[in-house]
């Protein structure tokens, strides 16, 4: 009786065992699923970016994703992927969502981060919420990032008109370049 129960119980396990790896396999083919679809996706992006389509490439992520349901870090890992394509204004739009993404979860130091990589392809990079401009400008100059703010606020009368303190810039640009 004893060597029944031990083959019945071998059997189950076994059983087991082939249940738990169907479900592995079937979670590496969601996985595989998912993997193709969203390249799939970016290739779209890429064809629209590489094209000069723009307004294309971001009508389809903005469709895509819900910014309110959306990490900002899914963000950054697309931003990241583009980055890879070039400059072009598609990242720079999405740079300045990742911007005020970042800025709404009060994260102003990663937001910094991203005004420096959007100035990398744009030195006149202008931040979509021009309240945020001094504020930032401020931080850089905090950070020792002088280019960074000098680039925020440099001609702020020409770019920006009276949208920014216009006072704050002139302080500003002076300081910096008195550092």
């Amino acid at each position: 009786m004893n060597g029944l129960v031990v083959i019945l119980r071998n059997l189950l396990k076994s059983f087991a065992g082939n249940k738990s790896s169907d479900n592995e396999i079937e979670q590496q083919e969601i996985f595989e699923e998912s993997a193709k679809e969203r390249d799939h996706f970016m290739g779209k992006i890429y064809k629209a970016v590489s094209t000069h389509r723009d307004s294309e490439a971001i009508y389809l992520l903005l469709e895509r994703y819900d910014i309110s349901k959306t990490s900002y870090k899914y963000y950054e890992e697309l931003f990241d992927h583009m980055q890879k394509w070039g400059p072009s204004r598609t990242l720079l739009c999405f740079g300045r969502l990742i911007i005020d993404i970042l800025n709404e979860e009060r994260r102003y130091g990663r937001a910094l981060f991203y005004i420096e990589k959007c100035q990398q392809v744009r030195p006149q990079f202008i931040l979509a919420d021009l309240s945020q401009t001094v504020f930032y400008a401020k931080m850089a100059v905090e950070a020792d990032k002088l280019d960074v703010a000098r680039n925020l606020v440099s001609n702020a009368e020409k770019r920006y008109g009276n949208m920014v303190n216009l006072e704050l810039c002139t302080k500003l640009i002076t300081h910096i370049n008195l550092a």
